[in-house]
């Protein structure tokens, strides 16, 4: 309550009260102890309480505003250092800034949290969330129930990735109901899952692979951490879009990962219907010695085909030759 209005409302009640006994008269009344008598009239015995009631009320309130008034005044004096405190903070400066008050004290603590992630003992909640935090950074998946985030949620997200880099099946459940991929989390589960899953579980997702993500399957497939057949091999490429250097790389990455036969029939349908992989074709027919069919192939364009010129010519005097080095 405002000292104003308090002690406006103290004197009303007095004068009201004052004037109803002095209305009922109601005589004097002694009261004696030891060699004292006070002989006084009853209203005054009635009235004399109030007052003093009224200037104790007073004093102790007026007491704690003056202390409030310290409070606040301290209050205002941190708020222009807090600003400066947040610069330094920001800045990496060692700070010296005192605060008076427990709640700028605290919000300051608070703040060294924000920046540095370091803990305070003074609050295990957010130690809590922070041993969280480094988990997530370090790839761990972490139980966020009870946080309660949305699914859209940046920590949530990233809880999710690292579940699905950690876990295959977990990936591979993911998306294995999608028609197609919309979002990073989906195309992270899918990148997954063609990294480490088996080919039976990537050729059973319903959507498209792109010519990037058929290559990491022929990488992986070149180094013999994953299986296909001649058949899974050719329908794979049939489904590839690359570029003559892209097809020559496949044709290296597995010449001797197929028997001779299957692959130069692959590649030789493959050059049939698209042009681009001439080379890759070329490359091979010199990696198996087939040399009167290399011929017959770059008779006709002898300048652009000159690196397959000169690997004719280089054999043909038996000079030692790293095909794949010449071949690029």
């Amino acid at each position: 309550m405002k000292i104003k209005l308090f002690i406006f409302a103290s004197i009303i009640y007095i004068v009201l009260i004052s004037a109803f006994v002095f209305y009922l008269d109601l005589g004097n009344y002694v009261l004696s102890i030891k060699n004292f008598t006070f002989d006084l009239p009853v209203s005054l015995w009635i009235i004399l309480p109030l007052a003093v009631f009224f200037i104790l009320s007073l004093f102790h309130i007026s007491f704690y505003s003056f202390l409030r008034y310290l409070k606040i005044k301290s209050f205002f004096k941190d708020a222009d250092k807090f600003e400066n405190f947040t610069q330094d903070l920001l800045l990496k400066k060692e700070n010296k800034t005192n605060f008076q008050t427990q709640e700028f004290k605290k919000v300051a603590d608070l703040s060294k949290i924000l920046i540095s992630h370091e803990k305070n003992p003074n609050f295990q909640a957010i130690n809590e969330i922070l041993d969280f935090l480094e988990d997530i950074k370090n790839g761990k998946v972490v139980d966020l129930g009870k946080f309660k985030l949305k699914k859209d949620d940046v920590l949530f997200v990233e809880n999710e990735k690292n579940r699905i880099k950690n876990d295959i099946d977990y990936a591979y459940n993911f998306i294995k109901n999608l028609n197609s991929i919309e979002n990073e989390i989906q195309n992270l589960a899918f990148d997954i899952v063609l990294e480490k899953g088996t080919y039976k579980l990537i050729k059973s997702l319903k959507f498209a692979k792109n010519s990037k993500q058929i290559l990491k399957i022929v990488e992986r497939f070149k180094n013999k951490e994953l299986e296909l057949s001649v058949a899974e091999f050719e329908v794979l490429l049939s489904g590839a879009d690359w570029g003559e250097k892209e097809y020559l790389q496949i044709a290296k990455m597995v010449v001797k990962l197929i028997n001779p036969d299957s692959i130069m029939a692959i590649f030789e349908k493959i050059k049939n219907e698209n042009s681009v992989a001439l080379r890759a074709y070329l490359y091979l027919l010199a990696e198996f010695g087939l040399i009167d069919k290399l011929r017959e192939e770059i008779k006709n364009d002898d300048k652009k085909f000159s690196d397959f010129q000169a690997f004719l010519i280089l054999r043909e005097k038996n000079v030692k030759i790293e095909l794949n080095k010449l071949i690029l």
